[in-house]
């Protein structure tokens, strides 16, 4: 197993991605098979049912997660809650998932969407650095 510093972690729905106001974590690599992984988060106190409904319903998330430092590129997993452990006034929430591959034209749909929604020159070089540092949304891969 190896184990890695979790520093920023987001579930993605979609379009939109949801930071989560991460306070501390780690991240497992298990080391054996399919690429599983376990990364526990922890949170302020703060919608533990959210938590606890996609634990139920063993729901898979897309989660990106930062290891080791935040410069670092986001990596992509789908995940289930595993667990949900609610404290005083924080939460562990404990995901298992499979890394999944980047989407090798990722770039390449970038540029033609923002192409697509008018930048040009410019204003698309500027634009297509701001998206990439932003972390960029990976498409599942199913």
């Amino acid at each position: 197993m190896k184990t890695f510093r979790l520093v920023a972690i987001s579930l993605v729905h979609g379009e939109e991605v949801e930071q989560l106001d991460l306070q501390d974590g780690l991240i497992i690599n298990r080391e054996y098979g399919k690429e599983n992984w376990l990364i526990e988060a922890l949170l302020p106190k703060s919608e533990p049912e959210k938590y606890e409904e996609f634990r139920d319903k063993e729901e898979m998330l897309h989660v990106q997660a930062t290891i080791s430092k935040p410069t670092n590129d986001p990596a992509s997993f789908e995940a289930v809650v595993r667990q949900v452990a609610v404290m005083e006034d924080k939460m562990s929430i404990l995901f298992e998932g499979e890394l999944f591959r980047k989407n090798t034209n990722y770039h390449e749909k970038l540029l033609e969407r923002l192409v697509n929604e008018g930048y040009n020159g410019d204003e698309l070089v500027e634009a297509f650095k701001n998206k990439v540092k932003e972390k960029p949304v990976l498409e599942k891969s199913k």
